[in-house]
């Protein structure tokens, strides 16, 4: 299986994939590189979205993100943005953030487009994996 999804976290390439097999750090990165085709992978964190299993994985050989990213997150993304961005990890769809919320599922929308911009992803999978990896949630 390929990568849904690169980016760049830290000067680090980041690379999220389907988690496949059992749930155990052993059996998992087992099943992630086989998946991914590569020997040197590192998986930094795994996330759920829409039923879905994922892992985070980058580059063995690449140093570990400084302790830095963990104040970069904050000071780029608001108090209600990281909120939405942490129910969005759990999985939740913006309908369901918005319930969660007492906000109209349209806002929901619009807060995810700041994120998006802000953090430099594309995808929910992605933004998921940029706040686990800098949050280390």
């Amino acid at each position: 299986m390929k990568a849904i999804d690169e980016f760049t976290i830290a000067d680090t390439r980041c690379r999220v994939v389907p988690a496949v097999g059992t749930d155990d750090e052993e059996g998992g990165e087992l099943r992630a590189r086989a998946c991914c085709g590569t020997e040197a992978a590192q998986i930094i964190g795994k996330c759920s979205l829409n039923g879905r299993r994922y892992l985070i994985l980058i580059d063995a050989r690449a140093s570990p993100p400084e302790p830095k990213d963990r104040v970069g997150i904050l000071e780029r993304l608001t108090q209600r943005e990281l909120q939405v961005a942490m129910l969005v990890s759990k999985g939740l769809v913006n309908k369901q953030i918005a319930d969660r919320l007492h906000l109209r599922e349209c806002t929901v929308s619009s807060y995810m487009r700041r994120i998006f911009l802000k953090l430099g992803v594309r995808t929910r999978a992605a933004m998921v994996a940029r706040v686990i990896a800098e949050l280390g949630e």
